[in-house]
């Protein structure tokens, strides 16, 4: 049997939890930097997944070429296949993110559930294409992390803090949100669908990607770095620009926050927590996800 049951505040099948929990371990393992063990729960998740249909066959092959393309843009030197190969990983990272790929059903977890009273209804589908991305990007192609000093620590803390509240202050502002501090019953289930697919699939692109790309590129020792800061938060910006003008600033703020602290520390999971910590914020003590 299949039957739906709930867990976590998600609406799940037995399939569904065979399909997604490897691939989520393995999020964890990358975050340990375990990544043969990654790799390996990543394809269990993969084969689990085509078994049960949350992939086709196109969508199957959609992740292979992801996959190999990641890792031959990191382990290649000739310069022109190393550019046909990064284009290829931003194309279908792109087509992934927006779910424009073919081969992928997404299981609906959350549907039209009013986490808010006054806010419009929140929908969530387990997003089997962009957890591929952030993994395939953190185990094959982001640099390896490093901790941060005590005085770099500092500085990207402060720095994020005021990006955070000036962000949430902003929602407010601009009318997209108000202040509704509640304990929801989908917390945990919302967590782990937020941090674990939507925070580390978007830093590991926008951050880990596009922005350490920009670095290597653009050498000067203080312009490169300030560009591909403001460059990377204001293409964050753009792609939640279908949520209005409002909310692209807001976004972009966020992105140039994350930013920094990924220029300041070179590890990845600084602007991960930075944007996920903003977005649990926004759903514990705010309007969630906007007012109706």
């Amino acid at each position: 049997m299949n039957s739906p049951f709930e867990l976590f505040g998600l609406t799940l099948t037995t399939t569904t939890v065979i399909s997604f929990l490897p691939a989520l371990l393995a999020i964890c393992a990358l975050t340990f930097s375990w990544q043969r063990s990654a790799l390996f729960l990543t394809l269990l998740s993969v084969l689990f997944a085509y078994t049960f249909n949350v992939i086709s066959i196109s969508g199957l092959a959609g992740i292979i070429s992801l996959f190999l393309m990641s890792y031959g843009f990191t382990n290649l030197k000739h310069r022109a296949l190393r550019v046909m190969l990064g284009s290829g990983v931003f194309v279908l990272s792109i087509l992934f993110f927006v779910h424009a790929f073919p081969g992928f059903n997404n299981p609906l977890v959350i549907e039209s559930y009013l986490v808010s009273e006054n806010a419009v209804p929140f929908s969530k589908h387990l997003n089997f294409d962009k957890l591929m991305v952030g993994i395939a990007l953190i185990a094959l192609l982001v640099p390896r992390s490093h901790m941060p000093n005590n005085k770099t620590a500092a500085k990207v803390f402060v720095v994020s803090t005021f990006v955070i509240l000036v962000g949430l202050a902003g929602g407010v502002l601009f009318g997209l949100v108000e202040w509704d501090p509640k304990l929801s019953p989908i917390l945990f289930g919302w967590v782990v669908t937020n941090l674990f697919i939507t925070c580390y699939a978007e830093e590991a692109f926008f951050r880990g990607f596009i922005q350490t790309q920009l670095q290597h590129v653009i050498v000067h020792p203080h312009f490169g770095q300030w560009f591909s800061i403001v460059f990377s938060g204001l293409l964050f910006g753009i792609a939640h620009f279908p949520g209005g003008a409002a909310y692209t600033v807001i976004a972009s703020l966020l992105g140039i926050g994350c930013a920094y602290g990924y220029q300041k520390t070179n590890n990845i999971l600084v602007p991960i927590y930075i944007h996920f910590l903003f977005n649990l914020m926004h759903f514990s003590f705010f309007t969630y996800p906007f007012l109706a």
